[in-house]
């Protein structure tokens, strides 16, 4: 292998894998016919490969290159979604641990201490009707819950709903997943069977950190590097569609670490509020080609 061809392979390298599996032979025989008498590769050359390898790699970071079937994205969530939604419990468990051990069974109402408890109930049924394989059942379930969901959000008094907007989110596009995919033996097919014991064993961890970790720093810490790492694991880190689908079910992540990066500083009201943790993830998952543009029944 000469100097020249070993450059411009170092160069094609930059491209994406698959690319370089169906093209990178023809680009490299392109490449040493038009260099002529050169060692090296020209300015120009070198110049021109790098700019592309870094716009296939921006077209396919947003999903412009038609790479990413969206229905496969939510074929996934349907599969995975009402399973990472139970990780939404975790502060009402905590909170129902403390009414008990507080001997608040006779003084306070469990309403008032854990407003919550109902929807997370409706969460765990949808996960088990979603294991079961009855997705009518699971789709409606869900459906009821993301309701559930919205109304502690903008209804609830004591459910501070900006930092857990991403429970709604996930919520409402699990739902639509559960209604509008191909459902969750789709999802079966892509991540296998395996998938949904990784994430629920996610899931266990991160709550296990919250209820037992609540207030400490680094269990505070550690629960979201979890449940990113267990969310990457379960739906294929190196599957463009998986990396889609476990970014919908990051996304009570994502408006928890916004919430925090946000505490201190002046308060906003409540409707650029939900333009802040509402709107921007919507925006951030079209962008990404993580969430249809339209839906087609």
């Amino acid at each position: 292998m000469s100097e020249l061809e070993r450059r411009y392979r170092r160069l094609l390298g930059l491209y994406p894998r698959d690319h370089r599996e169906d093209n990178g032979e023809e680009m490299l025989g392109v490449l040493l016919e038009s260099a002529g008498d050169r060692r090296k590769p020209g300015w120009r050359d070198s110049a021109d490969l790098v700019r592309g390898a870094v716009q296939l790699h921006l077209r396919r970071v947003v999903a412009v290159d038609g790479g990413v079937d969206v229905r496969e994205v939510f074929a996934v969530v349907a599969l995975l979604g009402p399973i990472a939604m139970l990780a939404g419990a975790t502060t009402a468990l905590h909170e129902l641990a403390w009414w008990v051990r507080a001997g608040a069974l006779g003084q306070m109402p469990w309403t008032q201490q854990v407003p919550d408890a109902p929807v997370w109930g409706v969460w765990a049924v949808v996960a088990a009707l979603s294991v079961c394989r009855l997705r009518r059942a699971a789709a409606v379930a869900a459906w009821v819950g993301a309701a559930g969901l919205v109304v502690l959000a903008f209804v609830g008094p004591v459910w501070w709903w900006g930092p857990r907007a991403g429970w709604v989110l996930t919520g409402v596009l699990t739902a639509v997943a559960l209604t509008w995919a191909a459902g969750a033996e789709r999802g079966r097919e892509q991540v296998g069977t395996r998938a949904v014991l990784v994430l629920a064993v996610t899931v266990l961890a991160t709550t296990s950190l919250g209820v037992l970790g609540f207030g400490d720093t680094v269990a505070e810490w550690l629960a979201p590097a979890v449940a990113v790492v267990g969310a990457l694991a379960a739906c294929g880190p190196r599957s463009r569609t998986g990396r889609r689908a476990a970014l919908v079910l990051l996304l009570p992540v994502m408006t928890a670490l916004l919430a925090t990066a946000l505490t201190g500083s002046i308060r906003i009201p409540t409707a650029l509020e939900a333009v802040v943790f509402l709107a921007l993830p919507v925006v951030v998952l079209l962008a990404l080609g993580a969430m249809p543009r339209r839906i087609r029944l």
